[in-house]
């Protein structure tokens, strides 16, 4: 065995020997960045799966060709082993890459530069073996140390586990690191240059490029995590920018509640103030002995007192008032409205939220009622609760005559804005979501249902 075949056979055995550290480093990123949906022992598995697989392709396919079959390969895993997108999975493991090939890059003065000058000729074989086991060792785990640290802060910047973002905002964050990525792997890849049979190592054919490799190389790991930054500002302005329109609506809500309030408070301080006038003309008539005119007066105001009362009663002065608010609506628009809704008397939930999930849930309902035109659909909107131990759950369904349209995964509007429309859905789901509860929406036949469960106890 020759110096060459021993010095690759150190190199083999330490990439070997740090593959380990590499997995655990992997494992910790693609934990905390996206989430796995399975047990550490199935990314066990996958992971010796990949190494044997890649040790075989590497035999008998060229690098470049090895390296685009192994990166398919890594992809799906990730896929079948973590949670999100295919867009965040895709970034996840191009970043991961990028951020390996930059550094292999920057180590490259190392190797021809800096690692020849620890070797003499007046060494012996053995001396030679030890100093390039260390230095190779050394190298590698160097190289590992360093990607821990940038993945995880890339992972302390920029957490998409649980997180839902669209197409377009993934590939903003995909397109500058795929850039990269690409770039540097080319450079990489054509280290060694063959002409005439003849191999040229492009670090001896340029060496002053190879200087400034490292300051390069480093430069575009920042511009990664600055884009990473930058990617987190977008979502915090984004999240930001729903939680003004949720609390806008709320304050609708509640002004909407407010005036309903109002309304009734004057109806009672009409009656009230005209409660003399009533008596008297009661008395006249009792003097008089006009007994039926007595009758008709009685009920001429136990018409008036009803109207001032609710028409359905739930034991909860919120969702009376904001249930009642929707019948009106629905009564109006001819449409049937069913309701057997019952508010327990103690319950954790606060009258805002449970305004903004009877509200939004009832006004999709009615809008999606007064878009059929078909005479042989009925009209009808249906309200129920029932509890389950510390649970209330709440079913509201509605004829409708629309299918549900999803966009990544999430029921978008129909309406054509777009900005002002189609959160309603989303304010439910993040109300409910504050109660530890869960929102079930199901689709039949010109019906939409929609349960949700919230915590009360």
């Amino acid at each position: 065995m020759d110096k060459q075949q021993i010095f690759k056979s150190i190199e083999f055995l330490s990439q070997w020997l740090s593959l380990p550290f590499l997995y655990a480093v992997e494992y910790y990123f693609y934990k905390r960045f996206l989430g796995f949906k399975t047990r550490a022992e199935k990314f066990i598995i996958c992971a010796l799966f990949f190494t044997i697989i890649s040790f075989y392709i590497s035999k008998f396919q060229s690098e470049t060709l090895s390296k685009i079959v192994n990166n398919l390969i890594w992809l799906s895993i990730i896929c079948f082993l973590c949670k999100g997108s295919f867009t965040t999975k895709l970034y996840a493991v191009i970043v991961e890459n990028a951020i390996q090939v930059l550094i292999s890059t920057a180590f490259l003065i190392v190797d021809f530069k800096v690692l020849p000058m620890t070797h003499s000729e007046s060494m012996s074989l053995n001396e030679h073996m030890i100093i390039s086991s260390f230095n190779i060792i050394f190298s590698d785990f160097t190289k590992i140390i360093l990607l821990f640290i940038f993945l995880k802060i890339i992972c302390n910047l920029l957490n998409l586990n649980g997180k839902k973002i669209n197409l377009y905002e993934g590939l903003c964050l995909l397109i500058p690191s795929l850039s990269i990525y690409s770039l540097a792997t080319i450079f990489y890849i054509i280290q060694v240059v063959k002409i005439n049979n003849k191999e040229y190592y492009l670090a001896y054919l340029f060496p002053g490029i190879y200087c400034i490799l490292p300051f390069v190389s480093f430069a575009l790991m920042i511009s990664i995590l600055i884009t990473v930054y930058i990617f987190q500002k977008m979502l915090q302005g984004k999240e930001e920018m729903q939680k003004n329109m949720l609390m806008q609506q709320q304050f609708n809500l509640q002004c909407n509640h407010s005036k309903n309030v109002e309304g009734l408070y004057k109806g009672i301080r009409s009656v009230m103030h005209d409660m003399n006038n009533h008596l008297s003309c009661l008395k006249i008539l009792a003097i008089n002995n006009n007994i039926e005119e007595i009758k008709r007066y009685i009920d001429n105001i136990g018409q008036t007192i009803s109207k001032l009362d609710f028409k359905i009663k739930t034991g909860n002065p919120i969702s009376d008032a904001v249930i009642n608010q929707k019948y009106n609506i629905a009564k109006v628009e001819g449409i049937k409205f069913i309701c057997d809704f019952m508010m327990p008397k103690k319950t954790l939930i606060e009258p805002v939220d449970l305004c903004v999930v009877l509200s939004n849930a009832l006004d999709n309902s009615i809008e999606a009622c007064k878009r059929i035109v078909n005479s042989d659909i009925d009209k009808k909107i249906c309200i129920k609760s029932y509890t389950r131990n510390i649970y209330l759950i709440i079913e509201i369904s509605n004829t409708t005559v629309d299918r549900i349209q999803y966009v990544q995964d999430k029921i978008s509007t129909i309406k054509s804005d777009k900005f002002n429309h189609g959160i309603g859905i989303s304010n439910i789901e993040a109300t409910v979501k504050k109660y530890n509860g869960i929102v079930d929406i199901i689709e039949e036949k010109n019906k939409f249902i929609l349960n949700f469960m919230l915590k009360i106890k």
